[in-house]
């Protein structure tokens, strides 16, 4: 039963993102000024898929073993690779795209180009599209990463949630 119960947290999570990731808008967010001026551009072309919820934790190894003995999940990767962790990655063995990371307490010293932990990531495969589209709306963008591996940006949103958007290059 515990199993179901992960999927089914997981798939709410990403069930109210697919709304909004695919220009939908939530109830409770009509009338309230927004104007269709936001609908201009039409919507983006770029795909975009929900791929973690980041979670900050005051001790690591005790919320890992809290979601792998609750909701089955297993650890599927660590920051940094070698030593004691500042991030991992856990996953349900069913749905091992699904990513909820969990970080330390403290926010200092961070990774560059993360501020904070309490985000979330979205796997697209044109992060600038949807980056600049963020900005026009008031977001600013921040690039994390040279030109080898996956390409990062960041922004927040317009309430100061922190926004990843990763891609695979």
């Amino acid at each position: 039963m515990n199993k179901h119960i992960g999927s089914l947290i997981l798939a709410l999570c990403f069930a109210a993102s697919g709304s909004a990731l695919a220009g939908g808008h939530l109830a409770h967010e009509k009338g309230h000024g927004k104007g269709d001026a936001h609908h201009e551009e039409g919507p983006p072309t770029a795909t975009a898929a929900l791929n973690a919820i980041a979670l900050n934790v005051a001790d690591i190894p005790r919320a890992e073993k809290y979601y792998t003995e609750v909701f089955g999940m297993k650890r599927v990767f660590q920051y940094p690779p070698e030593g004691t962790p500042i991030e991992i990655g856990l996953a349900l063995p069913t749905q091992p795209s699904a990513i909820l990371l969990l970080a330390r307490f403290s926010d200092e010293p961070l990774p560059e180009g993360k501020r904070r932990y309490g985000r979330f990531v979205i796997y697209t495969d044109d992060a600038w599209q949807l980056a600049k589209r963020a900005e026009k709306r008031g977001s600013k963008v921040r690039q994390v990463g040279g030109d080898e591996g996956p390409l990062l940006l960041f922004f927040d949103d317009l309430d100061g949630y922190e926004v990843e958007l990763y891609q695979a290059r």
